[in-house]
Parts: C-alpha cells; structure tokens; sequence
C-alpha cells in the first residue's frame, strides 16, 4: 500500500497552524488544531480563532441583498436553460421567528422534465453562498434540511449565510427514500437517468439562474453536501461535472451502487432465513454478540468502548458457539451452528459461489446491534419486514433493469458473478460514481472531504478505503493529498447514530479549505444527549431506513429553530484523516479531546481489494432522447 496522506505536497501552501472552538456547549462540537503529519505524534490544544457566531468561516464575503423582491421570482423566465428548462411554481416570504432562525425567500419548482426542487434564499442575511444538499435512499422527496449531513455547528449554515437547496432527483416515491420492492417511477428510462446521474446537474444549474436572478450574481462558492446516496450524488457531481462545485462533502457514499443494492444490500436480506421463512439468528441475540465483539477488539486508547479499527479485529463467531449437551444447545448466551454462520456470511459479505467477494466487504465489526430491522428481522416479523429487503428487491426488478421484471425472486441462485456482471452492463453506467480520477475536479480548485462510521451497517467503510486508494492508484499520492482527506468515525452508524461520538462539523473545515487554503486537520466529534432542535451529522439523509443506535439518528428537515435547547456534550474525540489513529495522552480528563494525540500505526492496511468489479475509469454512460420517445445511451458526453 502507498503511504499515508503526508504532511506536504506539491502544492501545498504555508498555513499558520491555528486551532478552533466553536460554543461547544451549544452545538457539542469544537474544532482542533489544524494539524495533518503521517510521520509524528500530534498532540490537541485548543485556541479561539474567531469561528465564532458571527460566522467567519472561510473569507469573510459580504452580506448581499436581494435585487427584486420574492414574489418577483415568479415573473423570470428561466425555460431556456442548458439542459435544465425550469419553471417556479411558488416564491414566498418565510419570516424568522422560533421557528426559523432568519428570513428567507421559499422558491419552489420543477426542472425538466419533473425534478422537483426547494431554493431557500435568505433576504438579509446572504453571504454569496450556495449548499446543495443531496438525498438519501432512492429519494423521491424533497426537503430542505436546516442542518445538513457532518455540519453540526457550521454557523453559516445556521445564520442564513448560505442559500440552501435540494431536489427529489426526478421522481415522486410512494415507498419512501429507504427503498421499496415496487419503484414503479424507474419504468421510465428518463426518470432512470435523472436518478443515476442529471438531477444534481440539473438543478445546480437551475438553483444557480435562481439565485443570479434573486442576487443579481451567481454564488462566489458553491458546495455541496451528501451521505448516503447523497453521498453517491456527490462523486457523481465532481467526476462528471467537475465546475458545479467549489467543492464538497460525501459522506457514507451508496457510490457503488449496482453492486450494493443488487448484491449486497439483497443478499444480507436473504442469509437469516431457512427455506421455510423460519428466522435462524434472533433478533435478541444481537446484544450478546455485540458485546462479546466488544470485549475482544474494543481500543483502550480511546477510553470509550469503541474500535478504532475493525479492520484489525479478529473476532471470531465460533467462540460463542454452544456447547453440544442438549441442556446448552440454543440458550440467550451462545449460538447455535446455524446462527455462527449467519454472522460469518454478514461480516464477510455476499460472494459468489466459487467465493468470489462480489462487493468490497461485509459487515464491520461492532455493527451488530444495529442489524436488528435492517437484515435481522424484530421478534415475531419475517424476510419482508427488513429494511435490505425491499430496497435490494427494488434494484433488481425496477431500478436495476430498463425493462423492469416484477417476476424476479429474491433468492440465493441470484448471487453470482455472471448476474453481477450482467446488471453491471445494463445500468452502472448511469448509477455508479466509482471513477477514480478526479483530475478535473482539482483542476479547477475543487476539494473534497469523505467521511465514514466505521459501524456503518448500510454501507460497509471498507469501500470507502478502497475508493481512496483507487485514487492514490489512479492520481498519485501527492495530488490526492492536495485536494482530497478522508475521516473515518470509531463507533458512527449509517450517516449517523451508533455508540460513538456523531456529532461533528466537517462543512466547516471544506469552506476553510477551498477559500483561505487552510489544509484541513483534527475534527473534534461529539457525543451528546438531549436537547432540541437540529443536530448531528446525518441531516435526514439516511439510506435505507434509519438503523438501530443507542441515539436515534431521525430525519431532521425541519427549518433552522432559534429556540432550540443545547444537547449535553458526554464526551469528545477527535478524529484526524486517514489513516491516523487516536491514543490518550495518559493524564487528564478521559472524556476531553484535548488529552488525546494522533498518531500513525507502524503498519498501514492494505486497501487494496478483490473483488468481482473495479474502480477504474471510461464506464460511464451519457443517455438522451432525440425524438422524445426512444432514448440512446453511450459514452460520449454529448
């Protein structure tokens, strides 16, 4: 494996290297120095910087008033647009009251063909910002989120700097964004390719011409925010529209998409289940198994229970096997054979007969208890009460096919390499954002933070490494270095949740980045209770269905509330790029970030890995209509 990201680059600038606080005690965040060395030991101190409430985050761009009252919105043209014929179908005023922490113009309406959208314009607060939000699941929705995914405590989010934005990516749902076995929409081709690939164009251009009109400019800086298939929808928007964004935030990316939701995601539903529907691992298990999964690979550097690495751990099921006599044979405190072996299949993940890994990894180890509902069904409910369930069978039938098959059976003869290969040849090339090489995106000054919970359940992080090294692979590590970091959270379920810290302000650390060149370092995550209001990384953008957590990761698309009540901060750690890891300093308080350091492992991971599939570039696929019927698809952006 090439070594990890290093503290220079080709073109890296001389920054002062200063730390942040940002009112912990309200948001349950705070910053740490910005400091990046694979090569030393970095210790945590915490200094004022001025990212206070005022806002100063990045350049310190100036208010700008709107040029034409809302209403007037109503009377622009913007039909002609490239590829994004729009029409406004409502512009209104929204008052700031308890509501809404500032005043806003709420413009509402359909890109072509019928990519359904929400603009959120602040009237006195604007700063020359723009943040598109991405979607989660297959979408079909829209709902602007006041605090979108890893931006807990990004003041010009929250103080109507920024105008928000988000679309339905071209469909109306009638399962909801976690999936459903019947997404009749995708009978459409077009609707098709504005989910895979052009909603998240489309709209930014549209949003764009709205805010120019409105403003009487267009943004200074563009971002945009993802997890989940957000997360996909942003890899998709910095490799095939490299100048959309200034740059961007992905989280938990669904960016492998066919292999995910035709093979992984439908053959985790299918492995707790005999031939009969009976279920063979319990629900009421799962605590056990987490624990003795605890006990055996939790970190005692991080002073919290959590696994810092799951990739190291060598946890193996069989040592909770059940002993032989008849009195022992499936008690609360063992597994059973067959129960041993649902747990091998989960962390190993769907293979091929012959063995071969047909998605980059399985369950990561302290997942367990957040398997409950998601492929391990509750007590008394069966195979189609699991949430991988309807959206894996959702793929193969409708999303995955242009001719859907509602015949297609959810069964074990589908988890082969020639019907992985197949469904890739029919669509990955308008869903998958797996191209490695964003040379285009750096190009033009983008930059790109990823980040990942290491327990995520929905999405396994292993694929989320793989991608980076792909790109290492593809770019070079110095170039990579330049534009990109990726942060790994112990302990963080799917876009949020879990037993670890999920509390944390990423979006802060991008604008720093992509304005004033300050390269981005530790972020300090925080795990909290209580309080009211928006908070926490996932912004409502949860991929399949909210997973079970010890905090309840809910759908948060709700406006910006000027009354709501600070959540407890339990503890802090922080969490510095990949690959560095976190040990306490030995003194001090065990619960406060500022006693702990990084530091790099003497051995690297391997994040190479095979499987049936590859990260490589030229696979994509551009579709369009000629005559408005018949629909062509090549790989010739048109």
């Amino acid at each position: 494996m090439s070594p990890g990201p290093a503290h220079s680059s080709k073109r890296t600038r001389i920054v002062i290297l200063v730390a942040v606080a940002v009112a912990a005690l309200v948001t349950g965040l705070a910053l740490l120095p910005d400091t990046f060395s694979a090569d030393a030991d970095a210790h945590v101190t915490q200094v004022s910087t001025g990212h206070t409430a005022t806002g100063h985050v990045g350049k310190d761009l100036p208010v700008t008033k709107p040029k034409i009252s809302c209403a007037d919105l109503l009377q622009k043209d913007f039909g002609a647009l490239d590829d994004a014929a729009t029409s406004v179908a409502s512009a209104s005023v929204v008052a700031k009251s308890g509501s809404n922490a500032y005043e806003y113009c709420d413009v509402k309406g359909t890109v072509a063909p019928q990519i359904q959208f929400e603009l959120r314009l602040p009237t006195q607060t604007y700063r020359q910002r723009y943040l598109q939000e991405g979607c989660g699941g297959y979408c079909g929705m829209v709902g602007v989120s006041a605090q979108p995914a890893a931006s807990t405590g990004c003041v010009p989010v929250t103080d109507g700097s920024f105008a928000l934005g988000q679309d339905n990516q071209g469909h109306v749902s009638t399962s909801g964004m976690g999936g459903g076995s019947a997404e009749v929409w995708a009978t459409n081709p077009q609707l098709k390719v504005d989910f895979g690939y052009r909603s998240e164009h489309a709209f930014a251009t549209a949003a764009k011409a709205i805010t120019k009109a409105f403003y009487g400019a267009e943004p200074t800086y563009s971002y945009y925010d993802g997890c989940s298939d957000g997360g996909r929808e942003t890899l998709m928007e910095v490799q095939r529209y490299p100048g959309d964004f200034s740059a961007a935030l992905v989280g938990a990316p669904a960016f492998n998409q066919t292999a995910l939701n035709a093979m992984q995601e439908a053959y985790l539903s299918t492995i707790d289940f005999r031939a009969d529907g009976s279920t063979i691992l319990p629900a009421s298990k799962l605590g056990m198994l987490h624990k003795a999964v605890m006990a055996k690979c939790a970190d005692p550097k991080l002073n919290n229970d959590l696994i810092q690495d799951p990739a190291a751990c060598a946890f193996d099921p069989a040592s909770l096997k059940c002993a032989d006599n008849a009195d022992n044979k499936d008690s609360s405190s063992c597994l059973t054979s067959e129960q041993v072996d649902v747990v091998r299949k989960a962390y190993a993940g769907v293979t091929a007969p012959d063995g071969t890994h047909l998605y980059t990894g399985g369950q990561p180890y302290g997942s367990e208890a957040a398997w409950e509902g998601l492929f391990i069904p509750k007590a008394g409910q069966g195979q189609r009460s699991v949430q991988l369930y309807g959206i894996g069978l959702g793929f193969l039938r409708w999303v995955g096919k242009w001719e859907a098959d509602p015949t297609v059976k959810l069964d074990a003869s589908l988890f082969t390499v020639d019907t992985f290969k197949a469904y890739q040849r029919e669509v990955s090339g308008i869903y998958d954002a797996t191209d490695p090489d964003l040379t285009k995106f750096h190009e033009a000054g983008g930059k790109l933070i990823q980040w990942h919970g290491l327990t995520d359940p929905n999405i396994p992080p292993t694929g989320t490494r793989v991608y980076r090294q792909a790109m290492i692979d593809t770019m070079g590590q110095d170039e990579v270095d330049d534009f990109y970091r990726l942060y790994l959270f112990p302990g963080v379920n799917h876009c949020g949740g879990g037993d670890g810290p999920d509390s944390f302000d990423l979006l802060s650390k991008l604008i720093d980045w992509r304005e004033t060149g300050k390269t981005p370092g530790a972020v300090i995550a925080s795990k909290t209770s209580g309080g009211s209001g928006p908070g926490g990384p996932a912004g409502g953008q949860l991929g399949g269905g909210d997973t079970k957590s010890t905090k309840d990761t809910k759908d948060t698309k709700a406006s910006a509330s000027a009354s709501s009540t600070a959540a407890t901060v339990e503890y802090t750690r922080p969490v510095y790029p990949y690959p560095q890891l976190v040990a306490y300093d030995g003194s001090g308080d065990k619960k406060d970030a500022a006693n702990y350091r990084a530091y790099t492992p003497d051995k690297l991971p391997d994040d190479h890995y095979k499987w049936a599939g590859s990260f490589t570039s030229g696979y994509q696929e551009w579709c369009g209509t000629k005559d408005g019927k018949s629909m062509s698809c090549g790989r010739h952006k048109p």
